[in-house]
């Protein structure tokens, strides 16, 4: 084959490859030039939708209300956006111990806790009985003692709310606690308590 063949040939496939690479670029480049940003995923926003009768989100699976100075607070239990039990007198953390606000998770449950806060007339640490932890600084919900009391931080019930709400809360359902009085929340008259499955060892 002939010097000038082999440069023809070597010229066409210059030409080739400088084709083809024209013809990409044609492509690619509207492709990208035309393609929207991608906005990344919005974090998810909490409902702003309220439970009628309480200050509940309705996301919130429990929900309690303040009060004054950590009397007169008020508790609920919800489920599917309906109250299943509640309002139920809740007493609280007083000034220099109050029950923090927020969005918390339960962590953990203890069904015949002893408080390292508190001790009871004898001296011994105050029983807890039915306590579900929502704060790794061992904020809970409990029975035991007076509901007419202040707490050193914890939502005491009377202990038939607070074996209830042991029993129908799990290790990372959602609990809501807010400020204000808790006077004007009550149930919609039309609200029947819906029930929720026990995930406790008594049943209801």
């Amino acid at each position: 084959m002939s010097r000038h063949r082999l440069r023809r040939l070597g010229c066409r496939r210059t030409a080739f490859v400088a084709g083809l690479g024209a013809l990409v670029a044609l492509v690619v480049v509207p492709l990208v030039g035309s393609t929207p940003a991608q906005a990344s995923p919005a974090t998810p926003l909490r409902s702003s939708a309220l439970v009628p009768g309480t200050p509940c989100h309705i996301d919130m699976v429990a929900c309690v209300a303040l009060g004054d100075r950590g009397f007169n607070g008020k508790a609920w239990l919800i489920e599917d956006g309906r109250v299943a039990r509640g309002p139920v007198d809740a007493s609280t953390g007083g000034p220099g111990e109050d029950t923090p606000t927020g969005t918390f998770h339960v962590l953990s449950k203890d069904l015949s806790h002893r408080s390292s806060e508190t001790t009871d007339s004898a001296g011994q640490p105050s029983a807890m009985p039915y306590s579900v932890f929502f704060t790794k600084s061992g904020v809970a919900f409990h029975g035991g003692g007076d509901v007419g009391n202040r707490t050193a931080g914890c939502i005491r019930l009377a202990n038939a709310d607070a074996r209830y709400f042991f029993n129908n809360l799990n290790v990372g359902d959602t609990v809501e606690v807010v400020d204000g009085s808790s006077a004007d929340y009550q149930p919609e008259p039309d609200q029947a308590p819906s029930r929720r499955r026990g995930g406790g060892l008594l049943g209801l």
